[in-house]
């Protein structure tokens, strides 16, 4: 076995690889057996799990607490952990850059996607960090073969998939259109959705047209790596190859990830992320779409949930220098697109953005449009009416103002909150309370236009109307506001289950 020593001591130590470790941390989110088992025995566990190197040098990395006493006794860590610490560090702001990157550079659209980011950060909290809003995604099949229970987007049975050879024209054609809307912003999104793309005998051309066009493979996500291996074995070099950083692995059970992890080896998976979704894996489910149609009917399903946010609050509360008590809500959306989705076989394109799914909006994401094209100019056109109908830059004076209908209006001395569960924004300016108070109210009230606001604070306080325009504008901004059409209220494009 391979030594180096550490920077500390220079006392030899066995040589872990960053990839090794993730398999391992891999490993501990998706199986309680491999976290027991661990804990009773970690070479018994390592020799069962086909770990060739001693794994509890590695426990700084899953037990935060262990670590933190390590920090502050000084003692040396296992350099693989600084390294996977490093490694984790930068892929954390890789996410953070595309998050910036997936902003479009058309104005209307840039701001609407703002918007939508802020809003949700009402909605999910700091969940919404994981999320990257990018402006598109495109399914090619209809429905999906896989089947997860929990779906959190409500996926169908599958029927059909695009066919390449007699769509690659029109297809070249509505990726260029894609491109003209969205900018640069366009390479992040995807091709996928409801749906798997190792469903598509094609989704290689597929994929390789928009890596021409926008100049990156797009991510792959499927739930049906451990079925087409020797696919992937190419496929993941080829997107690799042309630009795509990260795909990801969604697996079901602990025999599908050994087989895998049997396939490929911990070099060849470190840019691939597994997302375990096995019954006991660590991270808790999204409470959306299939999940939360299950969990409605049967309550041990939310409750188990629940006891999975119960110990990683315990792991948080054990980290902190005072006693303070961290209670955690599960999350509420699956969904990262603020902008087109499109389904080539039904020929539809929708207006969407994440939220915390609920009776109107079951698979956590608002539909605040929906149509139907025939071809990729038709398409074109449909896309700038999106545009033109929804993505306003500022309020109109004759557009009714309304809070957002999940927000509590909270007066203070010198002004109101304005506070979700998971968020909360203050108005406040002292020397004009009174001022910020009535806007409050009116908004409140949500039967009063802009005008009548902005005439209200001029007669009553003596504001110019221009002055609170902008502070309405800074709400509306800042999500708190409704949009023109309502739709954040859920007045249209309920998704039919």
């Amino acid at each position: 076995m391979n030594e180096i020593a550490t920077a500390t001591t220079g006392q030899p130590v066995s040589a872990i690889s960053v990839a090794q470790v993730k398999r391992v941390l891999e490993w501990w989110s998706s199986s309680q057996h491999f976290r027991d088992r661990v804990e009773e025995d970690p070479v018994a566990c390592a020799a069962e799990y086909n770990l060739d190197f001693d794994l509890m040098p590695l426990r700084p990395l899953w037990d935060s607490e262990l670590g933190i006493e390590m920090y502050n006794r000084g003692d040396a860590f296992h350099p693989a952990v600084l390294e996977y610490r490093a490694f984790y560090d930068s892929k954390t702001k890789w996410r953070d850059q595309i998050k910036e990157e997936c902003s479009p550079q058309e104005e209307r659209f840039r701001k609407w996607r703002l918007r939508q980011v802020a809003r949700n950060t009402f909605e999910n909290g700091a969940y919404d960090e994981y999320i990257i809003h990018t402006p598109m995604a495109i399914e090619l099949t209809d429905g999906c073969t896989v089947g997860c229970w929990f779906c959190g987007v409500g996926a169908t049975k599958f029927v059909d998939a695009l066919p390449y050879a007699e769509n690659k024209e029109d297809w070249r054609k509505t990726l260029h259109h894609l491109r003209d809307k969205t900018g640069t912003a366009g390479r992040w999104g995807f091709l996928y959705w409801a749906t798997d793309p190792l469903d598509i005998p094609d989704y290689e051309d597929f994929a390789n047209d928009f890596a021409d066009v926008f100049g990156i493979f797009p991510q792959t996500t499927t739930a049906q790596a451990h079925l087409h291996l020797d696919r992937l074995r190419d496929l993941l070099p080829m997107s690799e190859a042309r630009g795509c950083r990260v795909n990801r692995f969604s697996v079901l059970t602990e025999k599908s990830l050994k087989k895998i992890y049997e396939y490929f080896t911990p070099e060849e998976m470190l840019n691939v992320e597994i997302v375990s979704q096995m019954k006991d894996a660590s991270v808790a489910k999204a409470n959306t779409g299939d999940f939360r149609s299950l969990a409605a009917q049967r309550e041990h399903v939310m409750e188990r949930e629940k006891q999975k946010l119960k110990k990683t609050a315990k792991q948080i509360e054990r980290t902190l220098e005072e006693d303070e008590d961290v209670s955690l809500v599960e999350p509420g959306t699956i969904a990262c697109v603020s902008g087109f989705l499109l389904n080539m076989m039904s020929r539809t394109v929708k207006l969407i953005s994440p939220c915390r799914a609920s009776e109107t909006w079951p698979l956590g994401y608002i539909v605040f449009d929906e149509m139907t094209f025939a071809d990729a100019d038709d398409l074109n056109d449909k896309l700038t009416l999106l545009i033109d109908r929804h993505m306003t830059t500022e309020i109109t004076a004759d557009m009714r103002m309304q809070f957002h209908p999940g927000l509590d209006l909270h007066e203070t001395e010198d002004g109101f909150i304005l506070a979700s569960k998971l968020h909360a924004i203050a108005l406040e300016r002292p020397a004009y309370r009174d001022y910020v108070k009535m806007l409050g109210k009116l908004i409140g009230s949500g039967d009063r236009t802009a005008s009548q606001i902005a005439l209200a604070g001029l007669y009553m306080h003596g504001v110019p109307e221009d002055n609170t325009l902008a502070t309405l504008n800074h709400l509306f901004d800042n999500g708190a506001l409704v949009d023109a059409h309502g739709r954040v209220a859920g007045q249209k494009g309920v998704i039919d289950q």
